[in-house]
């Protein structure tokens, strides 16, 4: 049963390549609520995308920077790639936080949305 949906980043894109990781904001994870069976779906639409996108989670109720790790089977990209549809990743864990991280090296991150 899913317990919520938001969007974790939207329109991003860029003028030139950029080598260096971005970081959308956190956004609750199914840990945070304790009670659920830790499932999340994400769904990531491109535009002649080009680059990488990788969802992290925390345990940490209030995470620092160091407190973030890349989840495991949740990334997109990382070679020359082009994406221009939609994709999905399902992955589990009681994350209490989640966010992506990106970077772009050509075209548009159109839409991450999630839910769990």
């Amino acid at each position: 049963m899913s317990v919520e949906s938001t969007t974790l980043l939207e329109n991003i894109s860029t003028e030139a390549a950029d080598s260096t990781f971005k970081y959308g904001d956190k956004k609750k994870g199914a840990g945070y609520h304790k009670n659920n069976d830790g499932v999340h779906t994400a769904t990531l639409q491109f535009d002649s995308f080009v680059g990488t996108v990788k969802i992290q989670g925390t345990l940490e109720m209030y995470p620092g920077d160091n407190d973030w790790f890349d989840i495991e089977g949740a990334e997109i990209g990382g070679d020359s790639s082009q994406f221009d549809s939609t994709e999905s990743l399902t992955f589990t864990g009681k994350f209490v936080w989640i966010r992506a991280a990106y970077n772009v090296q050509n075209g548009t991150i159109t839409k991450i949305r999630y839910n769990y």
